[in-house]
């Protein structure tokens, strides 16, 4: 019978069975990818023969069928040790780093029994289009789809080759790649899929970048490449270096050369060590040889705003790479005592966004120097009317003043709230009317009456422009509510904002009054009112009314949100 282990099939004794007086074998039908597939000679005391890959018994019996329960991913991890559980948490922090260098999908496959395959994690490249248009983990395949995988996990050694499926339009390369566990057997498969274009244009790229990327493989899938999470993704404008453990530049890419340049570095930097560059490249690298972690730190040079990520390197080099690149490019690898044996340096330039930041920042503190003058320019008005207005002697005179001093206030209101806003220029409605009401409390509520505005309802927030018009047109609507309705000597006035999503309302609700019957709104002669509908016509795009229902007297206003100078839809 054919026995599936961690590692694989293995196979164990057959069941005899007697017929003719010789012994017969049950024996599994399995179809391997390759026709030099290894496969065992004898299986129960008979002959076995491989042929065209399909590995056959000569003469079989009936097996009986067992009904099987697919496990979840969840089952299939929980199978492994702890110890092999953090290796693959390990290699899938790792994952999408050497994915972005790679420019390739990179996907975990986990094997449950002998048939299906688990996802368990999948990285796509922020350096190029991904070959998948949805994330792939968790997604559970027949193991036939993947044949690479099967080959892998057999084979226990990597294994590659071509597919006839096209992913995003494109032949795909696939590479795989075996995980051992802490025991030394195969826990799962790397699988690393290339477009056939990218495959070929890696080729060309310079024999010390491709073994780099060999040396991070390995580094991933030997759970050596920890603690990388906080690196940035590897984009299409970034550029690197590899400096061996001498600290001397072994390699620069395109994009790397364009950053020194920029830098002042205008000759081949390939073969000068670090340390006679002006930059702190070189003590970046020690300080990650030193720490023995991966880091990244933004700096300054030149007047250039740059990004470093440093990761050392530290692979399973064979001896024979080592002499190779030693001879050929003049590599130096560390003596004994040291293990890490080179560098890999990201380097991206952010000047561009950086200065955008900064005008961005000057434009903000210069707008709210402008806020902060103009508020206290109007307070100083509003006071100048409140003085005024003590000095009057007619009652008529002195509350038009005390009115008029409220509106400025509103006004000066809304600059507080802008001085504030760091750069943001929407305004909250329900926080702009408890500012607005607090002030009309101090300067228009008569002494020894206990009034209150309670305010529910959504928090609609409001551009600028629509944000002043509004603030004045809740302030003389309380006005009006305190001036006329309020009889009692506690009384709590109610405002209601409703959101329609592109139209909003806002309704101030006097429980204590009542309108005449024959109040025509469009007849009325207060100013207070006439600068409401002006307002509320004009600036707000929406409509007063006027109106008496079991709450008490009913002011509406429907007004149309705007995003900017457009009306929101």
């Amino acid at each position: 019978a054919l026995e599936w282990g961690s590692s694989g099939p293995r196979f164990k004794s057959a069941r005899p069975d007697q017929k003719n007086g010789r012994q017969l074998a049950a024996a599994a039908v399995f179809a391997y990818d390759e026709p030099n597939s290894p496969s065992p000679d004898m299986l129960g005391g008979k002959e076995c023969a491989a042929e065209k890959g399909i590995l056959r018994m000569v003469e079989r019996v009936p097996v009986v069928e067992q009904v099987t329960i697919k496990s979840t991913e969840t089952d299939v991890l929980q199978r492994l040790p702890q110890e092999d559980r953090a290796i693959l948490e390990a290699v899938r922090t790792g994952l999408p780093l050497v994915a972005d260098l790679h420019r390739s999908d990179m996907l975990i496959y986990l094997l449950d029994g002998g048939k299906d395959a688990y996802v368990y994690a999948h990285a796509r490249p922020h350096s190029m289009a991904s070959l998948y248009p949805e994330e792939q983990t968790g997604r559970r395949v027949a193991l036939d789809q993947v044949p690479v995988v099967r080959r892998v996990w057999y084979r226990s050694k990597p294994s590659g080759g071509q597919r006839q499926v096209l992913r995003q339009g494109a032949p795909v390369v696939e590479h795989g790649v075996p995980i051992f566990g802490k025991e030394g057997q195969l826990i799962a498969v790397l699988v690393i899929e290339t477009n056939m274009m990218e495959a070929h244009r890696l080729k060309l790229r310079a024999r010390s970048f491709r073994y780099m990327l060999r040396w991070l493989l390995n580094m991933l899938v030997s759970s050596r490449l920890a603690r990388v999470q906080h690196i940035s993704p590897f984009g299409e404008v970034d550029g690197l270096l590899l400096v061996d453990s001498d600290r001397i530049i072994r390699y620069i890419s395109g994009r790397g050369r364009g950053v020194y340049r920029r830098l002042g570095y205008l000759g081949d930097l390939v073969g000068h060590p670090l340390r006679h560059l002006d930059t702190d490249d070189n003590r970046l690298v020690i300080q990650a040889f030193t720490v023995g972690t991966p880091l990244e730190v933004e700096v300054e040079e030149h007047g250039r705003y740059l990004i470093k990520s440093v990761i050392p390197l530290h692979a399973d080099i064979p001896v024979w790479q080592r002499i190779w690149l030693s001879l050929t490019e003049g590599w130096h690898w560390p003596p004994y005592g040291r293990i890490w044996q080179g560098a890999l340096i990201i380097v991206r330039d952010v000047t561009e966004e950086r200065q955008r930041e900064e005008e961005l920042h000057t434009k903000s503190m210069l707008l709210r120097e402008v806020h902060h003058r103009v508020k206290n320019n109007l307070q100083t008005i509003a006071s100048l009317l409140s003085m005024q207005a003590r000095r009057a002697r007619d009652n008529e005179a002195q509350q038009q003043l005390l009115m008029a001093a409220s509106r400025v206030r509103a006004v000066a209101e809304i600059h507080e709230f802008l001085q504030y806003q760091e750069g943001q220029s929407m305004v909250s409605l329900r926080d702009l009317a408890q500012q607005v009401w607090n002030q009309v409390a101090r300067a228009i509520v008569p002494t020894g009456k206990r009034v209150k505005l309670r305010i529910a309802g959504s928090n609609v927030r409001l551009v600028g422009q629509q944000a002043t018009a509004m603030a004045l047109v809740i302030n003389e609507l309380v006005l009006n509510a305190v001036q006329h309705g309020v009889q009692d000597e506690t009384t709590e006035l109610l405002l209601r904002i409703v959101d329609f999503g592109p139209i909003g309302r806002v309704e101030v609700i006097n429980p204590g009054d009542r309108l005449p019957l024959d109040f025509d709104i469009q007849r009325t002669s207060g100013l207070g009112l006439k600068i409401v509908q002006t307002l509320v016509r004009n600036e707000l795009g929406g409509e007063l009314k006027l109106h008496n229902d079991e709450r008490g007297v009913v002011a509406e206003v429907t007004f149309q949100k705007r995003i900017g100078n457009r009306v929101r839809t």
